[in-house]
C-alpha cells in the first residue's frame, strides 16, 4: 500500500513539474525536493495498536523506495497524553498499545501523531475521532472458471477462487452508517525439504484498485455479494492459505484521502488527462524547513474474517516444495538451496502458527 501511494504521489509531481510535454528542462521546485509521506492509524482491539510509516519522495533519483527513520513518533489522544511509537524497522513504527500504559484507546475519542525527523522537519496530525466499525455477516469463496486473455494474445480457462463479501453499513456502537475499506491478508503454509520446518507466509494481496465503499450519496444500509478478491489457483494454496478480509471504518476525511488514492492508482499515467491535484492530507509541518508532506492518519476499529482453502477445495495438489524450476540458492554446507530447503529464507516467514489457524 505505502509502494502505492509513492506512485501516485510520484505521478502528481511529474505533473507539476513537467506542465506539458515539450517542456524537457526544468528545476524541480524546492517544495517538492524534500518531500515526506506518513501513513499512519491506530486500531481499537485487544490489544489496540499504533503503526507509521514514513517515506521521503520526490527527490527525483527514480531508484525505489525511500523508507526513513525519525528522532521520535509519538501517538497523542485528545486530553494530551504521549506515547513513544518503536520502530519495527527502516521506516515502519508499530506499537502494541497494553493496558498498563494508561492510554485509552476508545469509541468516540480523538488521536494524532507528531513526528520529528533527523533532517530538521517536524510534523504532525489533526486530531482523529475513532469510529466503529460494522460486525461483517460472512466472507463467501467458491471456484470459478474465466476466460482470460494472455499477454501474447492467447484466450485460455483460468480457475479462480473468488471471495465475495455481505456487510451491514451501521455499526451496532452508535446505529450509524460508515464508510468502509478492506484490506486482504494472505497467509500460505509450507513444508521444506532439509530443516522440516513448517513456515506460515503472511503478506497483503495486492489487488488493481484501494477496496473501499463511501456512504456518501446513497441510502445503502449493507453491501451483498462484493468481489474483494479473484485469486488465479497456484501451488501455494496446496497446504492451506487463509485470506482474512479486514474491514476497517473510516470517517469522511479519511475516506475523501482514499477515494483520491484511488483514483490516482486508476490513472494511466498519461499527460493527455487531466492533472489530478494534490491529495488531502490532515498532517501539517510544524517548522520552517522545506519539504511537502502527503499522507494521512486515521483513527480506525477492525472486524475480520478468515477463510481458508487447501488442496481438496481447489483440487490441485502440487505441493510449492521442491520448485520446478527455481534457479538455485548457495549454501555451504548443503551446495545449491533455495527456500524450499529451509522455509524461513521465505521473506514475511515464521513457524509460529496464527492463532487464526484452525486447520
Amino acid at each position: 500500500m505505502a509502494k502505492r501511494l509513492v506512485q501516485a504521489f510520484t505521478f502528481i509531481a511529474l505533473v507539476f513539474c513537467y506542465g506539458c510535454l515539450d517542456q524537457i528542462q526544468f528545476d524541480p521546485p524546492s517544495e517538492f525536493q524534500n518531500s515526506t509521506v506518513i501513513m499512519g492509524k491506530i486500531v481499537k482491539g485487544n490489544p489496540s495498536s499504533v503503526e507509521v510509516t514514513i517515506q521521503k519522495v520526490f527527490d527525483f533519483s527514480f531508484t525505489g523506495e525511500n523508507f526513513v527513520n525519525a528522532v521520535s513518533v509519538q501517538v497523542v489522544d485528545e486530553s494530551g497524553k504521549k506515547l513513544d511509537i518503536p520502530q519495527q524497522q527502516q521506516g515502519f513504527y508499530k506499537l502494541a498499545i497494553l493496558p498498563s500504559m494508561d492510554f485509552e484507546v476508545e469509541i468516540g475519542r480523538s488521536y494524532g501523531i507528531e513526528i520529528s525527523l533527523f533532517d530538521g522537519q517536524s510534523f504532525k496530525s489533526s486530531l482523529e475521532e475513532l469510529i466503529p466499525v460494522p460486525g461483517m455477516e460472512s466472507v463467501e469463496h467458491k471456484l470459478i472458471t474465466k476466460e482470460v486473455t494472455t499477454p501474447d494474445s492467447i484466450t485460455q480457462n483460468v480457475t479462480l477462487v473468488e471471495y465475495r463479501v455481505n456487510t451491514p453499513l451501521i455499526a451496532d456502537a452508535n446505529q450509524k452508517r460508515t464508510n468502509v475499506k478492506w484490506d486482504l491478508l494472505r497467509t500460505y503454509k509450507k513444508t521444506d525439504l532439509i530443516a522440516r520446518d513448517v513456515c506460515y507466509v503472511s503478506g497483503f494481496e495486492e489487488s488493481d484498485l484501494i477496496q473501499t465503499f463511501n456512504t456518501t450519496g446513497n441510502t445503502t444500509s449493507t453491501i451483498n455479494d462484493r468481489l474483494l478478491l479473484e485469486q488465479v489457483v497456484t501451488r501455494i494454496m496446496v497446504e492451506g492459505q487463509y485470506v482474512s478480509v479486514i474491514q476497517e471504518s473510516l470517517n469522511e476525511g479519511a475516506m475523501e484521502f482514499w477515494d483520491q488514492v484511488n483514483g490516482l492508482s486508476s490513472n494511466s499515467g498519461t499527460f493527455f488527462e487531466p492533472p489530478p491535484g494534490q491529495v488531502v492530507t490532515n498532517i501539517k509541518k510544524t517548522n520552517e524547513v522545506e519539504g511537502a508532506i502527503f499522507g494521512y492518519f486515521y483513527a480506525t476499529e477492525h472486524d475480520t474474517i478468515h477463510t481458508f482453502v487447501d488442496s481438496t477445495f481447489v483440487d490441485f495438489y502440487t505441493a510449492i516444495c521442491p520448485h520446478p524450476d527455481n534457479v538455485p540458492r548457495e549454501n555451504s554446507d548443503f551446495g545449491p538451496c533455495d527456500d524450499c530447503c529451509f522455509c524461513l529464507w521465505t521473506p514475511n516467514s515464521t513457524t509460529e502458527k496464527p492463532s487464526f489457524w484452525t486447520r
